[in-house]
């Protein structure tokens, strides 16, 4: 056991995942620490909701994990279910097994030598420069491809054009091909899982919030504590109710740009970096349905037409995420966060996705139980190209009041849960051996 550490007056701003990792393992190493958070529960981006005894999540989370120190919390936080993805893909009215390039004979024929032909004649110049994901899109995949697929997706998902888009974001979420298994994908119905993932994890009841459950207990939160100002120099913390907060050390996970908002007398260069960073917004729209549908457990739309970007069913993630004999569906529609939503938008958007659902045969109107729509700010950060550029010249102008970012949103990165997990228990680590 470590030996106990009074000393040290740890403050987490934000009691998602990341904060709540964070204090986990303090607590371990017997680190004084307290969490604020604004809302009026802890969870963050993973809190799960419930509506008629249908249980959703804020947009569909399921664990990746490769890490087994990952997989062995979760499973002792909630038991889980192991989920072989077979997600699939709508173009154009017809379906496709993910990921695309691997399974294209669905299209016509016509359709087909377009892309083949296409990816033959793809820029492949030794003078060719990746500047952008577009560019890698065009040279990975060929013209046809790029434009009808993963660029019309990036639009939908990322809330702006592929062309605006680094690749630092990439790693292995998109997979290249072959010309071989272009044609086999092509000319034959031979199913080849391509998924980056070939296993993943779900909780068995309570949605993906199960997995915070250890999380959560014996923590030290203040809930519905809204920050007015932060100075790192007197390392205060500033309250609405006007308290005041004195700590040591200080971990950040809510929005890097509020983070900078919030600091007294920060650079006027700092802050308009952090202005510069952009992230999208989503709106969910949540469905009951009175009976079991059929359909995969989510799929992409490659369709500009269908605003909504991805389809999935929390029921059949676990049979308990909805009343015995229904299903539940939820959509996601995503747009840059600093564009106003008017409720005429979101009752567009919300009869564009039933209509288009019952279009494809997803669901009779006749089935439905309740639609209901929420919309969520942060949703992710957007890696445009110069979101690295602006995100370190933050982190360096911080690094003098040794602050620690973590989470999706306060490290501004593309983080998946389980990374959150990892940052979280690393930087506790870190701390805790610092506190000497």
């Amino acid at each position: 056991m470590p030996k106990k550490n009074n000393a040290a007056n740890v403050i987490i701003l934000g009691a998602g995942i990341s904060g709540l990792t964070v204090s986990y393992f303090l607590n371990k190493f017997k680190i004084k620490n307290l969490i604020l958070e604004k809302q009026n529960k802890p969870g963050g981006l993973l809190k799960s909701f419930k509506i008629k005894k249908f249980i959703f999540d804020n947009f569909i989370h399921i664990s990746h994990a490769k890490k087994l120190v990952v997989k062995k919390f979760f499973k002792k936080s909630a038991k889980n279910f192991l989920i072989n993805p077979k997600p699939n893909n709508l173009y154009k009215d017809k379906w496709i097994d993910h990921s695309p390039q691997f399974h294209l004979h669905p299209l016509s024929l016509g359709e087909r030598l377009k892309i083949i032909f296409s990816y033959l004649l793809r820029n492949r110049n030794d003078g060719y420069k990746i500047k952008n994901y577009e560019n890698w899109l065009r040279g990975t995949y060929g013209n046809y491809f790029a434009k009808n697929f993963p660029m019309i997706y990036t639009e939908k998902y990322w809330g702006t054009k592929s062309s605006d888009m680094s690749t630092s974001w990439i790693k292995f979420r998109m997979q290249p091909i072959n010309l071989k298994d272009l044609l086999i994908g092509a000319f034959s119905k031979i199913y080849k899982n391509t998924f980056y993932s070939s296993q993943m994890r779900y909780p068995k009841k309570g949605g993906y919030e199960s997995f915070l459950n250890i999380l959560k207990k014996n923590n030290s939160i203040k809930l519905n504590k809204i920050i007015t100002k932060i100075d790192l120099e007197k390392k205060k913390i500033y309250l609405n109710d006007g308290k005041k907060l004195n700590f040591s050390k200080l971990v950040s996970t809510i929005p890097l740009p509020e983070f900078c908002s919030l600091c007294k007398n920060i650079s006027n260069k700092i802050l308009k970096a952090s202005k510069k960073l952009r992230c999208t917004a989503g709106i969910l729209i949540s469905i009951g349905t009175k009976k079991k549908i059929n359909m995969r457990t989510w799929f992409y739309i490659y369709d500009k037409k269908f605003k909504a970007a991805r389809i999935y069913s929390p029921s059949k993630l676990s049979k308990y995420n909805s009343p015995k004999g229904t299903s539940s569906i939820q959509a996601e529609i995503f747009l840059d966060n600093k564009k106003n939503v008017s409720n005429k938008y979101l009752n567009y958007v919300r009869n564009n996705t039933i209509e288009n659902l019952i279009k494809i045969g997803v669901f009779e109107k006749k089935d439905l139980k309740f639609v209901n729509i929420k919309f969520l700010k942060y949703a992710n950060v957007i890696c445009d190209k110069d979101y690295s550029r602006n995100r370190n010249l933050i982190f360096d102008y911080f690094k003098k009041y040794e602050v620690d970012f973590v989470g999706r949103f306060g490290r501004w990165a593309y983080l998946w849960s389980d990374d959150c997990f990892l940052l979280g228990k690393l930087t506790a680590e870190k701390i805790y051996k610092n506190s000497d």
